[in-house]
């Protein structure tokens, strides 16, 4: 019987070269994975303050609609035109300000029928961006 013996460099298991290579795509793999995450949590934020952004104007929205029509945009009332309503600045983020607009409508003038309805809060997001969002709607007598 013939035994053959392997060499001692074949039995030696990985080499240097080997190893780092495969540290190097595991690490850019971690990584990857890490940055994702990171990513994913912004994004989770954004939504968030978007989706606070939108119940409040939808809030504000609701209270101006209550009202009778004449009532709304005229001086001197809780939602005059080209102003920010009070009962919403920094109510749920930062330097959040909700301003009203009446297309159309000429303060001291006539209420148009059916009055458009213009919503913009303002804020500063969890990264210290500006953002704003819109909101309108129509009311009629």
């Amino acid at each position: 019987m013939l035994v053959r013996r392997i060499p001692r460099r074949a039995r030696a298991g990985f080499t240097l070269i080997e190893l780092m290579i495969a540290i190097i795509v595991l690490l850019v793999a971690v990584m990857a994975t890490f940055t994702s995450q990171l990513r994913a949590r912004e994004l989770m934020q954004t939504s968030r303050e978007t989706n606070i952004a939108m119940g409040d104007l939808q809030s504000a929205m609701e209270r101006i609609l209550l009202r009778p029509v004449d009532e709304i945009p005229i001086a001197g009332s809780l939602y005059e035109d080209d102003t920010a309503i009070a009962a919403f600045d920094g109510l749920h983020l930062p330097n959040e300000q909700v301003l009203v607009d009446y297309p159309g409508y000429v303060l001291g003038g006539a209420v148009p029928d059916p009055l458009p309805i213009v919503l913009r809060l303002n804020w500063t997001d969890s990264r210290g961006r500006p953002r704003f969002l819109f909101l309108r709607s129509m009311t009629t007598r």
